[in-house]
This record gives structure tokens, C-alpha cells and sequence, in this order.
């Protein structure tokens, strides 16, 4: 092994050489990684804002369809509520008699073919007494200050009244 001589200058030259090219590739990772933890860090913060925007309009989107939600059940409330109320009015009841009537003379119109004629006589005699009875001044306020009348009022025609 002869000639190979080693001396300390070359192996500390060696050894800075090396030890300058590791400080450098290690600046250069270092760099590299800042970089690269800046990128992700600004796509975080593209993403958050991305989150936050798309949260945003959701949220709007369901405030929006909570308060259509609400106004639709008020909605219903009411419609049932006026549905209960027309139910329960008088006047229903009056039409339902006024329709029981209509098939009663119907009917009777259907089984016995006097009385048609018979009908149509005290109908006319009806409405001229009603004519006379809503002409004038009196009947008007009579009209105005009378209760209405019963629904089922029947006067008997035979004149055989109880006089007290």
C-alpha cells in the first residue's frame, strides 16, 4: 500500500466540501418545504373561504325555505280553520233545508200530477202576499229590525187555530 498518503488538510477539505454541499441541499429542502407548506397553507384558506361561502348560501337557502315552511303551515292553519268556520254557519243548515225541500216537491211532483197546478197557485199567491208585505215604508223597517224567521214555519191553511 505504498504511496496513498492521507493528510489532514485534504480530509478537512473533503469533509467541508461534502459538509457545504449537505448545507446547501438542506437550504434548498428547507426552501422547497416553506414553499410548499405556503402553497397548502393558501389552499386551506381558499378552501375555508370556499366552505364558508357554500355554508353561507345554504344557510340562506334554509332560512328561506324554514320561513316558505312557516308561512305554509300559518297557511294551512288558517284554510282550516276557515274551513271549520264554514262548517258551522247558519246558513248551511238553512241550505240544507232549503235542499230537502226542493227534493220533497220534487218528488211530490214525480208521484201525484195535481199537484203541480195546486203548486204553482200558492206559489204565485205566496210571492204576491210577500210583494205586498215588503212594499212601503213601514215593511222596510219592519225588514230591518225583525229577526229572521224560523227555519221550519209552518202555518196550517185550514184555519182551525186555537183562540184563546
Amino acid at each position: 500500500m505504498g504511496n496513498i498518503s492521507f493528510s489532514f488538510t485534504s480530509l478537512l477539505t473533503g469533509f467541508g466540501i461534502g459538509l457545504l454541499v449537505c448545507i446547501v441541499i438542506w437550504i434548498q429542502a428547507k426552501i422547497k418545504l416553506k414553499m410548499t407548506i405556503k402553497s397548502y397553507v393558501e389552499e386551506n384558506e381558499r378552501l375555508k373561504n370556499h366552505l364558508n361561502t357554500q355554508m353561507h348560501i345554504s344557510a340562506k337557502g334554509n332560512e328561506s325555505v324554514q320561513k316558505e315552511l312557516a308561512e305554509q303551515r300559518r297557511m294551512i292553519d288558517n284554510l282550516k280553520s276557515t274551513i271549520t268556520v264554514l262548517k258551522e254557519k247558519p246558513g248551511r243548515d238553512k241550505l240544507h233545508v232549503l235542499y230537502v225541500y226542493d227534493k220533497a216537491i220534487h218528488l211530490m211532483f214525480e208521484k201525484h200530477p195535481g199537484f203541480a197546478t195546486m203548486w204553482a197557485g200558492v206559489l204565485k199567491e205566496a210571492e204576491a202576499e210577500i210583494e205586498r208585505e215588503e212594499s212601503g215604508f213601514l215593511p222596510m223597517i219592519k225588514k230591518v229590525f225583525r229577526p229572521s224567521p224560523p227555519l221550519i214555519s209552518v202555518k196550517s191553511g185550514s184555519g182551525n187555530e186555537d183562540e184563546d
